[in-house]
């Protein structure tokens, strides 16, 4: 058998040659032996001060904590986490990383775990429901201690979910799944709809165009739902052209953007239902030869940093993010300390940001409000 000293040449007890340098045999491989036998104290005294599970006197501790920095010694915590079936690894799954909304939630949620010692484990499952279920059974079979979750799939996909998480705590954000066995924290999105509509509405648009997203995910389906609600409350048609699908994604948008400018008689506005269906309405009015707002009104929810370094800069519907990965961040803690209280659904409210991308139609109609914001 080949051993580490045969490889780089012992020179003397405990010690041996690399290169033109002499290392330690704590160098290759220390443990918490080699650091009571340095620190001449038990193995037990340095378990009571790596984990602090009890007191020991100043001048014992520094001889151990001395010790653990001569030898450059880690504790094994993938050892410690087999023997207690879970480790402090917290998994987060979101189905597009480069989208500025997951962006964010991705930095909240590791801001918290950070202060709370929890490692996260980042997956981006770009929306595909076999990379997000493969995901899963890689956060379990590494005892992640619970998983926060952005789905990409319709609630039925998730019916055998135990299957892949066993009793993993999940906590989902943005879309609902299984709501009587999961916790939730999502956006009021009728809300956030209707709000922005109002706002098209009262400068007098009539013809107001949605990019919709997936109507299998809660976001996209309830964004719809509170355009048409919004339509109808000011007596006003949904004109079925008028009703793109964009899937939540840039280039979809885009196309289909194109599609509404080349109808016979385009709308004068166009809500886009997240940040990246915005982007692509934008260039698709740019490379019409179109402006905004001159020519098309556009709005979109999801603000993002970007939004106010447009031109013209860009009126959304904000989402508070950061409130809600703590918040489920807290759900996922209550889990893992194991709370067996029923599901919690949180439902965050939605906020305007006016900005410049919103103004009146070239022709007012009689829904014009002269005194609403521009």
């Amino acid at each position: 058998m080949v051993t580490v000293a045969g490889l780089i040449g012992n020179v003397g007890p405990g010690r041996w040659l690399r290169g033109h340098s002499l290392i330690s045999e704590y160098d290759v491989a220390s443990t918490m032996k080699d650091v009571a036998r340095l620190a001449e104290v038990s193995l037990a005294t340095v378990s009571a001060v790596l984990s602090g599970s009890a007191y020991v006197s100043p001048d014992l501790t520094n001889r151990v904590k001395k010790a653990v920095g001569t030898l450059g010694y880690a504790p094994n915590n993938v050892a410690s986490s087999l023997k207690k079936g879970a480790t402090k690894m917290i998994g987060l799954v979101v189905p597009d990383v480069t989208n500025p909304f997951f962006t964010e939630l991705v930095h909240s949620v590791q801001k918290r775990a950070r202060k709370l010692g929890y490692p996260v484990m980042l997956c981006d499952s770009e929306r595909d429901l076999e990379q997000e279920r493969w995901y899963l059974k890689i956060l379990r079979a590494h005892l992640a201690a619970g998983t926060i979750i952005c789905a990409a799939g319709p609630d039925e996909t998730y019916r055998d979910l135990t299957k892949d998480v066993g009793i993993m705590p999940i906590v989902t954000v943005d879309h609902i799944i299984r709501a009587g066995d999961y916790d939730s924290v999502v956006l009021d999105n009728v809300a956030a709809s209707r709000m922005i509509m109002r706002h098209i509405i009262s400068l007098g648009h009539t013809r107001v165009a949605i990019i919709a997203g997936q109507q299998h995910l809660v976001p996209g389906r309830d964004r719809l739902v509170g355009f048409v609600e919004a339509l109808r409350d000011a007596g006003l048609d949904v004109v079925p052209e008028f009703v793109q699908h964009g899937a939540f994604i840039g280039d979809e948008a885009f196309n289909c953007t194109q599609a509404l400018l080349a109808l016979p008689e385009r709308p004068t506005a166009i809500f886009a239902a997240n940040n990246q269906m915005l982007i692509g309405v934008m260039r698709a009015i740019a490379e019409s030869g179109l402006a905004c707002p001159h020519d098309v009104s556009v709005a979109a929810i999801d603000d993002f940093p970007w939004a106010a370094a447009f031109s013209p800069t860009l009126t959304t519907v904000r989402q508070p993010v950061d409130a809600m990965a703590d918040a489920a961040f807290n759900l996922l803690l209550e889990r893992i300390n194991g709370t067996s209280a029923a599901p919690k659904h949180l439902v965050f409210t939605p906020e305007l940001v006016i900005r410049q991308s919103c103004v009146a139609p070239a022709t007012p109609s009689r829904f014009a409000a002269p005194d609403a914001p521009a």
